[in-house]
């Protein structure tokens, strides 16, 4: 017959080991209560891991367009709001214009009034948002209109040496009188209106814009063209017919061939103030797009994240309970190895 030992060291040393045991799982718990998530997702899903990873990696791919979308959101707000600035502007300069022609009074004020909406549209059109100018098409970090009142610009030079080599005298010169209206038409159909082209004089001498627009993905199956060109046609109108009245020498003038500079830019106005209502309609239809993008994303992010939540997550209310057993468990074998420890064969000799 085989005799076995049980030392008073055995017993101590199993319930050791029980207790670390307990006190690894009891951690676990712990953990799991406080964060609501499992302790070891990998190893608690096993194969599952792969669509809990997926999961996550989706998410955060719509979070980041969600994002983004706000961003495009706010630039296509700001861009709508200074387009309706230059098309109230454009109203109220047409209106001008048109109670000036046959006039012999008022001449001065309306060429300040031009200056004034020329001044807009460049500040307008080199509006920065988060960076990046919201008018320059794809080159969004250089400003895109020349400002023609700085000194040297290359738009007021291009129009000053058109105005020389077509009248032999500066915009200034008092001898401005003499030029009929037949004259001053054939210069505004001609060199002047050229100094307005795209492609040609316009991205020469007053744009560094693309004709490209910025484009952004706004759901994982759809992007859109998020902003205005500085070279649309609307614009080019807006500052020739600007330009025309505020710098051509229209003080100088006869009042027939000033009527001449006022009709032509009636005309240009009359023009770009419809053709940039289509555009600030381009923009509406983008802000609608976008919006409704983002609320799909949503919907979309929140079923993902209860998948998420349903993978990864644990029951509290379960677990805490698990949590009160293992704690009372522990106090247990607490409990009987210390009274193990106190036991001895010494104490029944």
């Amino acid at each position: 017959m085989k005799t076995g030992f049980i030392s008073t060291l055995s017993l101590t040393s199993a319930s050791r080991g029980s207790i670390m045991e307990q006190s690894v799982a009891l951690a676990k718990l712990q953990t799991e209560v406080s964060s609501g998530r499992k302790y070891d997702v990998g190893l608690d899903l096993g194969i599952g891991t792969g669509e809990a990873i997926s999961m996550r990696s989706e998410f955060e791919n719509l979070n980041t367009i969600v994002d983004t979308n706000g961003l495009v959101k706010s630039r296509l707000d700001v861009t709508e709001t200074g387009m309706l600035n230059v098309r109230d502007s454009a109203q109220t300069m047409l209106a001008t214009l048109v109670s000036s022609i046959g006039s012999e009074t008022g001449r001065e004020v309306t060429i300040a009034e031009a200056k004034n909406n020329l001044e807009q549209l460049v500040a307008t059109l080199n509006t920065s948002f988060s960076g990046t100018y919201l008018f320059a098409g794809i080159n969004v970090g250089e400003t895109p209109i020349t400002d023609y009142y700085a000194t040297g610009s290359a738009n007021k030079t291009a129009v000053d040496t058109t105005f020389m080599a077509e009248f032999g005298m500066a915009q200034n010169n008092a001898g401005l009188n003499s030029v009929t209206a037949a004259q001053m038409q054939s210069y505004l159909d001609g060199a002047f209106a050229n100094e307005f082209d795209s492609p040609g004089n316009w991205n020469a001498n007053w744009s560094t814009a693309t004709d490209q627009e910025m484009v952004n993905r706004i759901s994982t199956s759809e992007t859109i063209e998020t902003s205005i060109s500085a070279n649309i046609d609307p614009m080019r109108k807006l500052a020739m017919a600007f330009t025309m009245v505020a710098d051509l020498g229209g003080e100088n003038m006869t009042q027939n061939t000033f009527d001449v500079v006022l009709n032509k830019a009636v005309s240009m106005l009359g023009e770009a103030i419809g053709e940039l209502n289509s555009s600030i309609g381009q923009v509406g239809n983008a802000q609608a797009r976008v919006a409704r993008a983002s609320d799909k994303l949503s919907l979309q992010t929140d079923l993902i994240n209860e998948r998420i939540l349903a993978l990864e997550n644990v029951n509290t209310t379960e677990v805490s309970v698990l949590l009160s057993n293992a704690v009372t468990q522990l106090e247990v074998t607490y409990a009987v190895t210390s009274r193990m420890q106190g036991m001895s064969l010494l104490n029944y000799l």
